[in-house]
């Protein structure tokens, strides 16, 4: 247990869901636990919550620890003050196979994991902690965590969306009421394959995505945790960052040698300064953001092998040489979603061009067991001007006014929703509460009996 800026930190290690979405996820058995290192960020001006105090679960970018939502979390609490709620506790966790997870997780990993099963990891963390995640369950997503919070919220079937066909399977539990509402950072739910720049979705061009080619080839190695910050200072990528978002991924981003991929050698270990390397490899990131399909693009005769690539869509551009087969499927049952969304995209983000955004908004809680979507007031996006996809790296301060803003409102709504059911609840008996009442009876029939004289045919 420790301490940061506004909250006291428990740190939980909890197992992961039974069994992940491929067999290759894991390194020896499918049966083997990878387990979860999670933070709890628990206020310290808090320490006798009250009941619809707000549980925030929150899920992280791909490649990016924990930690580095922190100062989001710090932003978010001091503004929670500003829109008249406070927050229970916070609780966000590695991935299984990134950040500190990957470090206990490091002989078991495979190479082969699915977005699919964090979300899985999540829910089975809400059951095990559901004492200390009381309602009202708020869900914050960055990028891939926001594809992460829909999945353990409504189930994945059969749709239809531009002529394809996208088979998936139910979840064994499906609990659309477990979050009252979601703020999603530019999250990557999209109509097409990450695969394609937004670029070359026009042009019809199979390419390479960015992220992973500049994941596949980026460093990895540093002489010291100095000459890292100092690299990373002078890297563009990083210049646009809060400062306090860079000193955090320098202490939680990057571990010290030696590890299963970069042994150290005796000079490095007689050294004052210890090399270090990325804490989530460059190998599960880059896993993250692609899936292999070397066997041949679309058109070339070559069957899906149902085994391997049972979620392979032949028909979407950019299904070879790799794939990423979870954005468009979670797209696709964007018009199902229940809870309400604060939608926070990057004017300059590649996955946020205003065609994307459209896409989303026009989708989202519109369909069978939606919340109505932005008709009805449930939907809403902001733009952040000038940031890119990283909008919780860049503009934690506008990120945390914008979801704190959103939440003052829905968590007066679930009040005064929790209001209306409980009058109404409380004023039933117990044996009221457990058997049919009068109106069931007013709409059935009571069942038309033969008379015990009446003779019965003989045919």
């Amino acid at each position: 247990m420790s301490t940061s800026g506004p909250f006291r930190i428990v740190e939980h290690t909890v197992a992961g869901q039974h069994i992940r979405e491929y067999p290759g996820a894991t390194a020896n058995e499918q049966e083997d636990v990878l387990n979860l290192v999670v933070k709890q960020y628990i206020p310290l001006d808090n320490p006798n919550p009250q009941p619809g105090d707000a549980t925030i679960l929150a899920a992280h970018a791909n490649g990016f620890p924990k930690e580095l939502y922190e100062p989001l979390w710090e932003e978010l609490h001091a503004q929670s003050k500003v829109n008249g709620f406070r927050i229970r506790s916070i609780w966000m966790a590695d991935v299984a196979h990134q950040g500190e997870s990957s470090v206990i997780n490091e002989d078991l990993l495979g190479n082969d994991p699915s977005w699919f099963d964090h979300p899985r990891d999540l829910l089975h963390l809400v059951n095990v902690k559901r004492k200390e995640m009381p309602r009202p369950i708020i869900g914050v997503g960055h990028s891939m965590g926001g594809a992460h919070l829909f999945v353990p919220i409504f189930p994945l079937s059969k749709t239809r969306v531009d002529n394809s066909l996208l088979l998936s399977t139910q979840l064994a539990t499906i609990h659309p009421r477990l979050l009252h509402s979601l703020i999603l950072l530019d999250p990557v739910i999209q109509r097409q394959t990450t695969q394609l720049d937004p670029g070359d979705l026009g042009k019809q061009k199979l390419v390479i995505a960015k992220t992973t080619q500049s994941s596949t080839y980026r460093r990895d190695r540093w002489p010291s945790r100095k000459a890292a910050l100092d690299s990373y200072k002078k890297n563009p990528f990083y210049q646009s960052w809060d400062p306090r978002v860079l000193e955090r991924w320098v202490e939680y981003g990057l571990r010290d040698l030696p590890t299963s991929i970069h042994p150290l050698d005796e000079a490095s270990n007689n050294s004052a300064d210890r090399p270090v390397t990325l804490r989530t490899t460059l190998h599960q990131e880059v896993f993250t953001f692609s899936r292999p399909n070397y066997d041949g693009p679309p058109g070339f005769a070559v069957p899906v092998n149902k085994v391997t690539h049972p979620d392979l869509d032949p028909d979407h551009l950019g299904s070879w040489p790799f794939y990423r087969p979870e954005p468009s499927r979670i797209f696709a049952q964007l018009p199902h979603l229940r809870p309400s969304v604060l939608y926070i995209f990057g004017e300059t983000s590649d996955m946020s061009s205003p065609t994307m955004i459209a896409d989303k908004l026009s989708h989202t809680g519109t369909g069978l067991g939606g919340s109505g979507g932005v008709v009805a007031g449930r939907v809403r996006d902001v733009v952040l001007q000038g940031k890119g996809h990283l909008v919780a790296q860049e503009a934690p301060v506008q990120c945390a006014e914008e979801t704190s803003k959103w939440l003052g409102a829905e968590l007066q709504r679930w009040r005064e929703e929790e209001k209306l059911f409980q009058d109404q609840w409380s004023q039933k008996s117990k044996v009221e509460k457990v058997t049919i009442d009068h109106r069931w009876k007013a709409h059935v029939p009571a069942p038309v009996r033969p008379k015990k004289n009446e003779v019965k045919s003989k045919l």
